[in-house]
């Protein structure tokens, strides 16, 4: 369903054209010849680890950036036939996948917030799956986000860690290459720790009731010799012995609109 699209963007990743604050100004991390069209990239994912994070008892739902629409099954197999779920993506291909049998009542065709704007609050839930950091704005998008909460709802959120181990070794080498997917990718325009995520949803209004890694990047155990192995400290994997956040590839986080 279109929602106010001046025209097709083309070909933009999953959750990358939108509008970050009440002006209307669009924000599009992967400007004309910056990489490859991304939308074939990411892959249709119902993103089964952050199921536990989903709140039972949500009326009324919005992913934002839904993506292919994966999501929009997790979505539905935790919350009932009842709950209404809504999609939002600014890829039209995105937007026809995920209006098939993937959970959604509606997907829009369209830029956060949309026909949303200035509405009054409607939803229990808001999801932001890999979205944030795609925002030349992310904290007004939250802001507003926020405003269209009932007392009570709920924004969950997937991060990405900037201080993920394998990052951070890469750094400390003098490297920061960008990818097509990963923390890395081409498209993302913001960096956050596990600490400024809790920030960023708190500076929006929200009690932050949960903050967990998923996705764990730890290196798997070997046996110790008796004798520092350079090649060990070469790789640098006892990085998230030391900082045991580095391990994780991303966030989850639940953020509660208060209720006075």
């Amino acid at each position: 369903m279109e929602d106010g699209l001046p025209g097709s963007p083309g070909p933009a990743p999953r959750s990358t054209w939108l509008v970050d604050t009440g002006s209307g100004r669009r924000c599009h991390a992967n400007t004309q010849g910056t990489g490859p069209p991304q939308q074939g990239l990411y892959p249709d994912d119902p993103r089964l680890e952050v199921r536990p994070f989903i709140p039972p008892g949500a009326l009324r739902v919005l992913d934002v950036g839904c993506g292919r629409g994966g999501f929009g099954l997790t979505l539905r197999d935790v919350l009932g036939p009842h709950t209404v779920i809504l999609g939002m993506d600014a890829v039209e291909e995105n937007v026809r996948s995920a209006e098939k049998e993937h959970g959604f009542d509606e997907v829009y065709l369209g830029y956060f917030p949309g026909r949303f704007h200035g509405s009054d609050p409607s939803f229990d839930l808001i999801t932001f799956i890999d979205v944030l950091e795609h925002l030349n704005d992310p904290w007004s998008v939250l802001a507003q986000a926020v405003d269209l909460l009932t007392p009570g709802g709920r924004i969950v959120a997937v991060i990405p860690s900037i201080q993920a181990w394998t990052v951070v070794r890469d750094l400390l080498r003098g490297r920061w290459d960008y990818t097509d997917t990963g923390t890395l990718d081409r498209t993302h325009i913001r960096f956050f720790t596990k600490s400024t995520m809790i920030e960023l949803l708190e500076g929006a209004g929200l009690e932050v009731a949960e903050c967990k890694g998923v996705n764990s990047l730890k290196p798997r155990k070997r046996p110790v010799r008796g004798y520092f192995n350079r090649r060990l400290i070469h790789s640098m994997k006892w990085l998230p012995a030391l900082v045991p956040d580095s391990q994780w590839l991303q966030f989850v986080l639940v953020g509660r609109k208060p209720t006075d």
